[in-house]
């Protein structure tokens, strides 16, 4: 994505509104874009301020690049530590849950754009949060990163909507090329230098 347009999700996080508010904004002409290629929405930032003004919204910040939000959910220290140690360098801004539950509340108040979300938790399992995030519009399009000791669980957590599967223990190299991949697709600027695996 080019410097100086946003997406669908960059935009309606600043406005604080869902993606489907932003959309029907677009939709009645309130809001220019244009699709990409690919079929996804894209907002020229002149355009956006421009609408922020109109709206009298405060403008959006020009600056470094922001960084992706990830939310780490792993009920073992261990593995949220390695993880954290493993990413502290990168561009990400990161936020903790123990469970499924947790980690839903924590999707609605830190909006990340990635979840590593560990298959077997207590109380709301993997499995279970992976089909609440996919049932409601405005979390439908957070990438999921699946981690499971157990293969076997791959292909289940898979069909409940995860975007890709990693098997404990973990593959530094492998857990960064899948976070760089579906980092990637969020539309957020990222760069996860130096592990290339």
């Amino acid at each position: 994505m080019r410097r100086g347009q946003l997406t669908t999700r960059q935009a309606s996080a600043h406005c604080r509104v869902s993606i489907p508010t932003l959309r029907r904004w677009i939709r009645a002409g309130a809001l220019g874009a244009y699709l990409t290629p690919g079929g996804h929405r894209r907002i020229d930032l002149a355009e956006f301020q421009r609408f922020l003004r109109a709206q009298g919204r405060p403008d959006y910040p020009v600056g470094p690049a922001p960084r992706t939000r990830l939310l780490i959910v792993d009920d073992e220290p261990l593995v949220v530590g390695m993880l954290v140690d493993l990413l502290s360098d990168e561009p990400f801004t990161i936020e903790i849950a123990t469970d499924g539950y947790e980690a839903l509340v924590k999707v609605g108040t830190f909006r990340p754009s990635v979840i590593i979300l560990d298959v077997v938790m207590p109380g709301l399992d993997g499995v279970e949060a992976c089909r609440c995030l996919r049932r409601i519009p405005e979390t439908s399009d957070i990438r999921i990163l699946g981690v499971t000791g157990h293969p076997a669980m791959i292909p289940v957590l898979l069909s409940a909507g995860a975007d890709a599967c990693v098997t404990k223990p973990l593959d530094p190299d492998a857990v960064c090329q899948e976070l760089r991949r579906l980092a990637s697709a969020t539309g957020v600027p990222h760069s996860l230098t130096g592990r290339e695996g």
